[in-house]
C-alpha cells in the first residue's frame, strides 16, 4: 500500500533526522553554510565578465567582500554537477548521464551519504530549495529522503518558469513538477514567477532559523535554465540587444536579484559573519541551437555546455560571507577547484569526516579546499582534473556532431577527446542581431585527443598534441587509466537498473496512473520505500 508506505518513510526520516539534535552540543559553534547553484549560466554573462549582462549585486559581493573563483570546473551537463556536488565524488565516480530524474540512472546512489546527510551528522538544519535532478523514481531520492528537513522545487530538470508543468516521467502529456517536503505542492503550482517564489522561500527559511544551530541551504536557482522566461527582468534588455539576448540575461538578472536579496536578509539577521556562501553554475552556458537555452555566451571560452571545452566544464564561480578573510576580499584565485571539493570543505567547517564507505561505491574524491580560498596556503591542492571519460553515456555512442566527449587536465595541458557537439568561439556580444545558428557543427579529437596549453590558451585556440607529442602522450596514457575508475566501466551500461529487480524501475504507465490518481496532477515518485 504506498500511503502505509510512504506514512513508515516518513517516520523513519524523522526519526533520523532528530538523532544529532542530541548528539551535538556545540553545533551552535558552527558555520552557516549556503550553496547556490545557477544553472546554464555562460561564462560570459555575468557583469565582472561583460558589461553587456546586468548583475551589480554579485558584481558588488566579489569586489567588496568576495573572492573569484576563476578555475573552478564541474561537468559539462547538469544532473551529473549536482551528483558531484553532493556525493563529493568526481562526477565519474558517482554518475555522468543526464538521464531524467524519473529514470534509476538519474539518481544519485541511495547508499551515498550526500552533503545534508553529512551535515545533519553535525547538528545542522538543512533545507533544499528549487531544482533537484537527483532521482524520483524511488521516494528514498527525493530531497525529504536524502538529508533535507525541508524542501520545495521541481524534481526533474526542467520546465516553464510559470506553470511548473513539463513531460516528465511518462506518454501521457504534460503534469506539474513540484514537490514540497514528501508530497505535491498542492495549490502552489502556476501562482507566479518561480524566481520570486524561491526568493520567498529561502528568506523565509532564513528568518525562521533557531540560530541556536548551523544551517545548511542549498538554493538551486531555475534560471537560467530552458525555456527563456526571464518576466520583467527581460525589460532591462532593450536595442541593440535581440530578444534571445533579453530572455537569457534577463534570468541572470534574476539570479543576481535572489542573490542580492539572500546576502542582506543574512546580514540583517545577524547571520553573515558566521557565514560560508558558495555560488557555481552547474556547467557552461547553452550557445549552439541544438542545446536547448541556445542564447548563452562563453566568450572568449570555446563551445559550451554539452561540450568538453572550456565553454563546457569551466564555470562561473565565487566565495562570500562572514568567514571570509578581508584580506581576501577581491581576490581572483586562479588554481584549480572542482565542484566536488566543496563536500569535504563544508564537512571540514562543521567537523566531520567527509570518509563515506558506501558498498560498492567509489570512494569520495573532494579534496578540502579552505586553506586555499582564505589564503592560508597560496596554491591549490589540485593539479589534476578528471573532467569526464570514454565511458560516460555520452563518450561511448558520440558521434561528430552530438554531445559527449572526455577531458582531463594535468598542470597547464588539458586533452579532449572523442567527437563534440559543437566547436564555435562566440564574441563579446552574442547573441546578435546577425546570428543566425548556421555554422554550428560538430567536430572529433578522436581517440587519440587534442592537446591545449589551458593557461596560456585559454580559448583552445591551438592543437598542440603534434607540437608535443610525449605530454599529449603522457595525458592520453593517464586519461586512459583514469577510465578504468568510471562508475559506468566497473559497474556496466545501465548499472542502476540491471542490478535493481525489475519491479524497482521506472515504469512510465505507473508514473502516469500515480500522477492522475495518487498526486492530482503532478508528477512524484513510483516505488516505496
Amino acid at each position: 500500500n504506498i500511503r502505509e508506505s510512504k506514512m513508515a518513510m516518513l517516520l523513519y526520516s524523522v526519526l533520523l533526522l532528530l538523532v544529532p539534535t542530541f548528539t551535538f552540543a556545540s553545533a551552535a559553534s558552527k558555520p552557516h553554510i549556503l550553496l547556490i547553484v545557477g544553472d546554464d549560466m555562460g561564462w560570459s554573462n555575468a557583469g565582472w565578465h561583460n558589461n553587456n549582462t546586468l548583475t551589480p549585486n554579485m558584481n558588488n559581493i566579489i569586489k567588496t567582500e568576495g573572492i573569484e573563483l576563476d578555475r573552478h570546473y564541474v561537468f559539462y551537463y547538469c544532473s551529473p554537477t549536482r551528483s558531484s556536488l553532493m556525493s563529493g565524488r568526481l562526477p565519474a565516480h558517482v554518475s555522468e548521464n543526464n538521464a531524467y530524474a524519473c529514470t534509476n540512472e538519474g539518481a544519485t546512489p541511495r547508499n551515498m551519504t550526500i552533503l545534508p546527510g553529512k551535515l545533519k551528522m553535525a547538528g545542522y538544519s538543512t533545507h533544499h530549495v528549487g531544482k533537484w535532478h537527483l532521482g524520483q523514481v524511488h521516494n528514498a531520492s527525493v530531497p525529504a529522503s536524502r538529508g533535507f528537513d525541508t524542501s520545495f522545487g521541481y524534481l526533474g530538470g526542467a520546465e516553464d518558469h510559470y506553470q511548473n508543468t513539463n513531460g516528465g516521467c511518462g506518454d501521457c502529456g504534460e503534469k506539474v513538477d513540484l514537490w514540497r517536503n514528501n508530497g505535491p505542492a498542492i495549490g502552489e503550482n502556476g501562482t507566479g514567477y518561480m524566481a520570486y517564489k524561491y526568493n520567498k522561500e529561502i528568506l523565509s527559511i532564513l528568518d525562521t532559523h533557531d540560530q541556536a544551530f548551523p544551517i545548511f541551504v542549498y538554493l538551486a536557482l531555475q534560471c537560467a535554465h530552458a525555456p527563456n522566461e526571464a518576466d520583467k527582468y527581460g525589460d532591462l534588455y532593450n536595442d541593440p540587444y535581440t530578444q534571445d539576448f533579453a530572455q537569457y540575461n534577463g534570468m541572470i538578472s534574476a539570479i543576481d536579484d535572489v542573490v542580492g536579496n539572500v546576502t542582506t536578509k543574512l546580514k540583517s539577521n545577524g547571520m553573515w559573519e558566521n557565514t560560508l556562501l558558495v555560488f557555481t553554475s552547474d556547467n557552461g552556458g547553452p550557445s549552439a541551437k541544438s542545446v536547448s537555452g541556445s542564447a548563452a555566451n562563453n566568450y572568449p571560452l570555446r563551445g559550451g555546455k554539452h561540450t568538453a571545452w572550456e565553454g563546457g566544464h569551466r564555470v562561473l564561480a565565487w566565495v562570500s560571507g562572514g568567514l571570509i578573510p578581508s584580506s581576501m576580499y577581491g581576490m581572483k584565485l586562479e588554481g584549480y577547484i572542482h565542484g566536488c571539493d566543496w563536500y569535504a570543505t563544508f564537512c571540514h567547517l562543521a567537523g566531520v569526516d567527509p570518509t563515506d564507505n558506501a558498498v560498492g561505491m567509489p570512494p569520495v574524491d573532494s579534496i578540502n579546499v579552505w586553506d586555499y580560498v582564505t589564503g592560508v596556503n597560496t596554491t591549490s591542492p589540485r593539479n589534476e582534473l578528471l573532467l569526464s571519460t570514454a565511458y560516460s553515456d555520452h563518450a561511448r555512442n558520440a558521434k561528430p556532431g552530438q554531445n559527449g566527449s572526455a577531458a582531463l587536465i594535468v598542470g597547464q595541458y588539458k586533452l579532449v577527446r572523442f567527437p563534440q557537439q559543437y566547436c564555435f568561439w562566440m564574441g563579446p556580444l552574442y547573441p546578435n542581431a546577425s546570428t543566425t545558428h548556421a555554422n554550428e557543427n560538430g567536430c572529433d579529437c578522436g581517440r587519440e585527443g587534442c592537446l591545449f596549453d589551458i593557461f596560456n590558451d585559454p580559448g583552445e585556440h591551438r592543437d598542440l598534441s603534434s607540437v608535443l607529442p610525449y605530454v599529449a602522450g603522457q595525458l592520453r596514457a593517464r586519461a586512459e587509466e583514469l577510465d578504468r575508475t568510471s562508475i559506468e566501466y566497473i559497474k556496466g551500461p545501465g548499472w542502476r537498473d540491471t542490478t535493481n529487480p525489475p519491479s524497482s524501475n521506472h515504469d512510465p504507465k505507473l508514473a502516469c496512473k500515480l500522477a492522475d490518481t495518487e498526486y492530482h496532477g503532478f508528477w512524484g515518485p513510483e516505488r516505496y520505500p
